[in-house]
């Protein structure tokens, strides 16, 4: 844990999860038929793992096809029960999830906590290959502990493209967009396609995030040694200077001072041409409307870059499951890990649409097959690109990530100026990052 971190105190959670707990070991060992695999012995006395979706996208039906149903058949002695709620409430209540599946941007609410365990031990005991993984997501875990443990195993990947609406590029005459695209190529679109026809106002492009555009450059959202926010550096000067341009596109600020699209204006209303977004959420979406019959005619390239950062894809962003200290029950939850990750099971998920984490070609070209309206799509942009380091984590990240998003309406709307808006931004970051110690003390 860095130096910020030595200093907080846990206060009341600590204590909620030491009587919920903490000291109780791998597990019972009760039962009258342990199940041993590759030398990995657990008791099939039947338990019910408490289980937490944290910020990630599982649907109710995702949950039974992956997960609940599954393990009938395979670990029938095993039941999953889903917590709802917040999680800092949950465990103040004493009511600790046994396994949580987030992601590696959103661990470090979940480590202040004091719930996720370092998983090497049992992934030895359990015979767990961690070789079979996209060695980035491994290390995009590794990332989150100081001392290299692994806090969690990858589920799912996530990673960036550029979503575009075919009609609209043709009801214009603008060439589709292609892989291996500059930032400046897609403003260049942007331009022909922000234009009003027949009282329809319609949007090239909508950026999004500027978080978005900074991930190839693993750049932190917070200086380690300092302990001050990132927002008045360079590269978020370059990144506020081309959202600027895309504010200043006749017609693209409207009536009620809108200024961002997407996902709305892409998936449902089909006004705006392009969007760049994570991979996972944006094609889920755009299943659910094609279910509907109320999809746009989509196609997608590989991620947009500024010049510098040419053939680089986003960070690294896996879905993983964590197993967390206070559980009784690690090695069976250990057990559900090793089925979700299996090839077997990694296809039907990835056939679904989800995006594995195997570094397995075979599994990788499943992607989406069992959605008809997916083929003919450009999967292949999907992973062209491999994925950038994953900046060092800090608690204070997602603070900062909200100032920093925030200062689009202040460009937007407010019309200020970017030295004005990354000057008070990193001064806004910087006080909430002070108090967010002075609260931890």
């Amino acid at each position: 844990m860095n130096e910020y971190l030595k200093g907080f105190s846990l206060g009341s959670i600590i204590a909620a999860l030491a009587i919920t707990g903490c000291s109780s070991g791998q597990g019972s060992q009760g039962g009258d038929t342990p199940v041993k695999e590759s030398g990995f012995v657990v008791s099939t006395e039947p338990v019910t793992l408490k289980f937490y979706v944290n910020v990630t996208r599982l649907s109710e039906l995702e949950f039974q096809n992956y997960f609940v149903d599954p393990l009938k058949k395979k670990y029938p002695h095993i039941t999953l029960q889903k917590l709802e709620g917040e999680i800092d409430k949950l465990v103040a209540a004493g009511d600790v999830p046994d396994l949580i599946m987030s992601d590696n941007d959103w661990h470090m609410p979940l480590k202040h906590l004091d719930l996720p365990m370092d998983l090497t031990e049992l992934v030895k005991k359990s015979g767990l290959d961690l070789n079979v993984f996209l060695p980035e997501s491994i290390q995009a875990i590794r990332n989150l502990d100081p001392k290299g443990g692994l806090e969690g195993i990858p589920l799912f990947l996530n990673t960036g493209a550029l979503f575009y609406n075919k009609d609209l590029f043709d009801k214009f005459g603008v060439p589709y967009p292609k892989d291996g695209m500059l930032w400046s190529e897609v403003l260049e679109l942007s331009r022909k396609l922000t234009r009003k026809e027949n009282d329809v106002q319609y949007i090239g492009w909508d950026p999004r995030f500027p978080d978005h555009l900074i991930s190839p450059y693993s750049q932190e959202f917070v200086d380690p040694k300092t302990n001050k926010a990132l927002i008045d550096i360079p590269h978020y000067r370059k990144i506020f200077e081309l959202f600027k341009q895309v504010y200043d596109q006749p017609g693209y600020i409207g009536p009620k001072n809108e200024y961002a699209y997407g996902p709305g204006g892409f998936v449902s209303t089909h006004i705006l041409a392009m969007q760049a977004d994570w991979v996972s959420k944006l094609v889920s979406d755009l299943l659910q409307a094609e279910a509907k019959g109320a999809a746009p005619n989509w196609d997608l390239a590989t991620v947009p870059n500024f010049e510098d950062t040419v053939g680089k894809g986003r960070h690294a962003l896996a879905d993983m499951l964590i197993i967390t200290k206070p559980s009784k029950y690690k090695e069976q939850a250990m057990q559900v890990i090793q089925m979700l990750t299996s090839q077997e099971h990694q296809i039907m998920m990835t056939r679904d649409a989800r995006l594995t984490v195997m570094k397995d070609k075979e599994v990788q070209n499943q992607f989406g097959a069992n959605n008809p309206s997916l083929k003919g799509k450009n999967i292949a942009a999907i992973y062209k690109y491999p994925p950038s380091k994953t900046p060092q984590p800090h608690i204070a990240d997602k603070e900062v990530q909200t100032v920093i998003r925030n200062i689009r309406k202040e460009m937007a709307v407010g019309k200020k100026d970017i030295n004005t808006v990354l000057r008070e931004g990193q001064e806004l970051a910087d006080k909430k990052i002070a108090e967010m110690a002075s609260m931890m003390k």
